[in-house]
């Protein structure tokens, strides 16, 4: 078995290196180290500036679905009250002697009060 090697021609000039060493003053350095050290503690503080927002915003978020829940129980006691009154004045409406200004009888009224709830245009 025989093996080709191929051969390789480097220019002559020297291999410049990407990473170049730099040396600073000790005054540059100094520099360097207090602006390190400046944005290490701004970066700190925008860190807790944004996480007390974030706890701030979690605790308004919880607030306001526990307003909403009583809120919605609020309005299911609300709807049962009202069918509950309804209720009542349809069992009062036949025994009222009163007549309406329109001429119609009690029981006039009680059609047309169970026709309402049926259709669900009563108000009140």
């Amino acid at each position: 078995m025989s093996s080709t090697l191929d051969t390789v021609t480097v220019s002559e000039r020297p291999i410049e290196t990407s990473i170049m060493k730099t040396e600073f003053s000790p005054e540059e350095d100094e520099r360097k180290k207090r602006r390190r050290e400046r944005n290490k503690i701004a970066a700190a503080k925008c860190r807790n500036k944004k996480k007390e927002k974030t706890e701030c915003l979690q605790k308004e978020s919880e607030k306001l679905e526990t307003i909403n829940a009583e809120l919605k129980a609020q309005i299911e006691e609300l709807k049962n009250e009202k069918q509950h009154l309804i209720y009542m004045l349809n069992l009062h409406r036949p025994t009222c002697i009163v007549r309406a200004q329109n001429g119609r009888t009690p029981e006039d009224e009680r059609n047309l009060f169970i026709q309402q709830i049926k259709e669900g245009t009563l108000q009140g």
